[in-house]
């Protein structure tokens, strides 16, 4: 169900070149959640990790936000239909190389708007998503802070999960944790790692 925005890199429609970036795509996506779970950021991203076959990924080829959306609304509907994996550690990650690459203040525009408008209706709020992006910038924050890798991913990514499995998730005490964290790894330790996901890719 997910759309066919474009064939590939420079448009390449051979499936082996598709299927190469893709997996290159996942795998790049699969060693940061790893990393994420190894350095504590997520405790979901450990217990999702360690769950069989709770962790999903979906690589889009879309290119726009009409074809995005509809790989989420897929991503979505296909997690609310899931019955045999534990709710608080299923996640999908929805992985979107060619959207918004390269334009990160126009991909959380998008998400957003996906969040706030599309998935509530199209899930009947029963997913609740987080976006990451290559680039990802908090307001306010200096530049060299490692906090902006909170939400820094290989490439453009939503995840997807289970609002019923985050009923006991302490989102105040896991913000807290992940800036401190991130702060005792250091800027230059954490943006090693973010450049070993991105070279694997």
């Amino acid at each position: 169900g997910v759309p066919r925005g474009r064939a590939g890199p420079a448009g390449d429609a051979s499936h082996a070149a598709a299927g190469t970036w893709r997996r290159d795509a996942v795998a790049a996506t699969a060693a940061w959640a790893l990393w994420i779970a190894e350095v504590n950021l997520c405790p979901f991203a450990r217990k999702s990790l360690e769950t069989s076959d709770a962790i999903s990924y979906v690589v889009t080829e879309a290119d726009n936000q009409k074809a995005f959306y509809a790989a989420a609304v897929a991503c979505a509907r296909d997690l609310a239909a899931t019955s045999d994996v534990d709710p608080t550690a299923a996640i999908v990650f929805l992985v979107a190389p060619f959207y918004e690459a390269r334009d990160f203040p126009a991909f959380l525009r998008s998400v957003e708007a996906l969040e706030d408008d599309v998935m509530p209706e199209a899930s009947d709020d029963a997913i609740q998503i987080a976006g990451f992006h290559p680039a990802w910038a908090f307001g306010g924050v200096p530049d060299d802070d490692p906090l902006h890798f909170e939400k820094r991913a290989p490439h453009p990514t939503v995840s997807l999960v289970l609002v019923d499995g985050l009923e006991h998730a302490n989102s105040a005490k896991i913000a807290a944790d992940n800036e401190r964290i991130l702060s005792q790894l250091g800027v230059a330790e954490v943006a090693r790692a973010f450049a070993g996901f991105v070279s694997s890719d």
